[in-house]
């Protein structure tokens, strides 16, 4: 059978461009290398637990970019309010001072830290981003000789924007999340059902007119007079009229044997540095904690929720699930002995702040993710330089994705992506039957 558009990878974004390609009466195939969808966002159970591919939340909920591609599809994803978030340091939590308004109240801040956080936020937010991609954190904050206004600009970089290193952070990127924070009446949700919630709707939504196909590795696309002719995996070849790519773009050389692609585009997809982590799921078999928002810590910037104090279907009852976060430079997640001592630095804090948790530890879960986001938001990463949507020269290849151009981070430029990219394969499959007629 031939297909109108066959799309390369299962997560957030094939799943989201497939759905909404299907929506509008395409037959739409979609191939997933993997035995389960989600890619980054995937999920698995476990002994009555629902463990998801690391930390999950959805910024701004329903006002968000996940909630968007629902409503295109004609269904409501909800979400779950979590509690209010909270910064560990000092070994005690508090409100985290993620605006003006907390950051005056916050007992953290001395009140020269305070003015000097509060001049900052107004200096980022004030303008047009894109005036200040190119510069970093670092830069931007050249002048503070407040180390207290210093460490919560690398807790605000490292939650919104997962860039906690201010030398590689870009100010307009952060700049941009900051604004669109402040508009937003939700900062944060959690999907009702956690990932499979999304990940069920979407597949749904796709298979109504279309066909998932997962262990479907594709291997190799074929070109002729700039049109991708076939789609081969090992199993099978496949003939669509259009193509999506929503796997990394760092991948995408590869699927043309390493030629036929414009040299810029294969040079910027291959320089693309990721963000990278340590990941640690723990399944707990009584209640350590009554935390039911983000937290955070300070030194080093880590964050993470009990997923199970938000949804209480995630865990058994009486049982509790926690996800964690740290962020930390590719080199240090691909080397083995820097891992290993990020991992039990981790360790180490997550017992003080929840003392008992390692004694009521039913499992772990440790992860190093060399990708954890498709791209680290820093200067010469940022939407103005990272890969479009087409590649010059190839008439029905498209990319989606959080590695292309579209606006925010992770999730959300996955989500925004596949909405933009929908439309560009619809506008081409309508031209290219027009020109048929």
């Amino acid at each position: 059978m031939d297909y109108d558009v066959i799309v390369i990878g299962g997560g957030y974004a094939g799943l989201s461009v497939g759905a909404l390609l299907s929506h509008k009466g395409y037959r739409v195939l979609l191939l997933e290398k993997s035995r389960n969808l989600g890619g980054r966002a995937g999920y698995q159970e476990r002994d009555g637990y629902t463990v998801e591919y690391g930390l999950h939340a959805n910024r701004f909920a329903a006002e968000g970019a996940a909630a968007a591609v629902f409503r295109r599809l004609g269904r409501e994803l909800q979400f779950i309010s979590p509690g209010e978030p909270e910064l560990w340091r000092e070994d005690g939590f508090q409100p985290l001072p993620n605006n003006v308004g907390k950051i005056f109240k916050s007992p953290v801040l001395p009140f020269s830290a305070k003015l000097s956080a509060a001049r900052y936020l107004l200096k980022l937010v004030v303008g047009r981003p894109e005036r200040k991609y190119q510069m970093s954190m670092e830069e931007l904050t050249s002048g503070c000789r407040s180390p207290q206004t210093l460490e919560l600009m690398r807790v605000l970089s490292g939650i919104g924007i997962i860039a906690p290193d201010l030398r590689h952070s870009s100010a307009g990127e952060f700049a941009a999340f900051l604004k669109k924070a402040l508009r937003a009446k939700v900062k944060v949700g959690y999907p009702k059902g956690g990932t499979r919630s999304i990940i069920e709707g979407l597949r749904e939504e796709l298979e109504k007119n279309g066909q998932v196909m997962t262990s479907s590795k594709v291997n190799r696309l074929m070109l002729k007079k700039g049109v991708v002719s076939q789609v081969k995996t090992d199993a099978a070849t496949y003939v669509s009229r259009a193509v999506v790519s929503a796997i990394p773009a760092q991948e995408v050389p590869e699927l043309f044997g390493g030629k036929d692609l414009p040299i810029k585009f294969v040079k910027t997809a291959r320089e693309l540095i990721p963000t990278a982590g340590i990941s640690l799921d723990v399944g707990l078999r009584e209640r350590v904690s009554d935390k039911d928002g983000l937290l955070v810590t300070s030194d080093p910037v880590s964050m993470g929720q009990f997923t199970s104090n938000i949804d209480p279907s995630m865990a058994p009852e009486g049982k509790q699930l926690l996800s964690w976060y740290y962020p930390l430079p590719l080199p240090w997640v691909k080397n083995q002995e820097k891992a290993k001592q990020e991992e039990e630095r981790l360790r180490d804090l997550l017992g003080r702040m929840f003392p008992g948790i390692w004694e009521a530890a039913e499992w772990e879960r440790p992860m190093r993710l060399s990708m954890v986001d498709g791209f680290l938001p820093r200067p010469g990463q940022t939407r103005e330089d990272r890969p479009d949507f087409t590649i010059p020269s190839l008439d029905n290849f498209f990319l989606c994705g959080d590695t292309t151009r579209a606006e925010g981070t992770g999730g959300d430029t996955a989500f925004n992506s596949a909405i933009h990219v929908s439309r560009l394969v619809d506008e081409y499959l309508e031209g290219a039957a027009k020109e048929g007629d």
